[in-house]
């Protein structure tokens, strides 16, 4: 970890935009600019999906993740759902074990997928480039938030923030990583 986080990852909703970009150099360069803080370099994200057998969560729009990190050793419980901007995460010390306790509970893996991911702060906003074998590259701009009266404002807030950093609205993608993996 490069800096500390702070509140970048405090709250119950998560206002993100994705983009698709050819090559993310040219926004690691504008963020080195305006000066954002590098959080994590060069770590390999390990996303584990989670339902229970008969795919209650699948159906309900809901995902339960374990994502393990490294070099940064982080390991993160994730709960996405219902709806696009839910989410909330906690910080786990063993990712097997914590695994282990899952599948305990009746959980089953449902896939994988892994990422080559860095991650910035700047303002509010934390921002994510991201690369995926056999997807490509792509920008997360992304803010966090307890207030639900609040998505509407921060939508338009990153969204100004991620074209301030030269992203295209043209290059926007909605599906989830999984799903494009999925559809590939």
């Amino acid at each position: 970890m490069l800096c500390d986080p702070g509140d970048h990852f405090n709250g119950r909703y998560e206002v993100e935009r994705k983009f698709r970009v050819d090559a993310l150099e040219r926004v690691r360069e504008e963020l080195a600019a305006r000066g954002a803080a590098a959080f994590t370099l060069g770590n390999r994200e390990t996303d584990i999906f989670l339902d229970m057998p008969d795919g209650r969560l699948a159906g309900t729009e809901q995902q339960q993740v374990l994502r393990v990190m490294q070099p940064s050793g982080r390991v993160l419980w994730i709960c996405k759902g219902p709806g696009a901007d839910r989410c909330v995460a906690m910080d786990l010390d063993n990712p097997d074990k914590a695994l282990e306790m899952l599948t305990a509970l009746g959980f089953e893996e449902t896939g994988r997928l892994t990422k080559a991911r860095d991650i910035y702060f700047i303002d509010d906003y934390h921002v994510t480039l991201d690369h995926l074998e056999g997807l490509g590259s792509f920008v997360e701009v992304a803010v966090m938030t307890d207030d639900a009266d609040s998505l509407a404002d921060w939508t338009e807030r990153v969204e100004a923030f991620a074209f301030e950093l030269g992203l295209d609205a043209a290059s926007i993608e909605n599906r989830s990583y999984r799903t494009m993996l999925t559809a590939a």
